[in-house]
């Protein structure tokens, strides 16, 4: 009940704040509110984990302004991070994703689960349906086994829960810029001082 009360609140606050720009002033941001250290040394160039969930309704709500960043900004690399969050039923949506990549479909399988699970209200939940969903796509249902079954695959879900446990994440969306600052997007409100955090902490002019 608890999880289901954090995600409801996150899409409240996704609605009511975060794509409210036109309303926000911009503000000097606050160390230990806005934002928290998490690493003494950055980056050397502009770059941020986004940890998400393909089930997580504010995420959703947040991919117009992910993708309106990478159209005004493209000198930051954005790295698309899935996670659980501890919810069994989540895990799908990690391999749902690295799939996409490996498969070389993520331009077409990344915006197309997002619409399937939030507003279609169809949930992937077995491989079966994973399958059925790629092949839907053009990907050959062999290609789709074997990369199922990959070591590239099982490396790459490894490698993204390590950086939950990392970066020590608990709600989704968050950011983490320069694998040095993570987020506060509650803190913070809007996606416009969101959009601001992340130009000045990765020193972006």
């Amino acid at each position: 009940m608890k999880s289901k009360f954090i995600a409801a609140m996150l899409i409240v606050l996704s609605l009511l704040g975060f794509n409210s720009q036109s309303h926000a002033a911009e503000r000097a941001l606050v160390e230990g509110s806005d934002y928290e250290i998490v690493s003494p040394k950055g980056t050397k160039s502009p770059e941020v984990y986004e940890f998400f969930s393909y089930a997580c309704g504010a995420c959703y709500s947040m991919e117009s302004f992910v993708t309106q960043f990478k159209k005004d900004n493209a000198d930051t690399k954005i790295i698309p991070v899935p996670t659980d969050l501890g919810h069994q039923q989540w895990q799908i949506y990690i391999k749902a994703y690295y799939l996409g990549e490996l498969l070389g479909v993520l331009d077409q399988s990344h915006a197309k689960i997002f619409h399937r699970v939030n507003i279609e209200k169809k949930h992937i939940i077995k491989d079966k349906d994973l399958k059925e969903f790629f092949v839907g796509l053009g990907v050959d249902p062999a290609k789709f086994d074997a990369a199922n079954k990959s070591f590239s695959l099982n490396a790459k879900i490894r490698k993204a829960k390590q950086l939950v446990k990392t970066y020590r994440i608990s709600a989704t969306p968050t950011f983490v810029v320069n694998q040095q600052y993570k987020l506060d997007n509650r803190a913070l409100g809007t996606t416009e001082m969101i959009n601001i955090a992340i130009k000045e902490l990765s020193q972006i002019k």
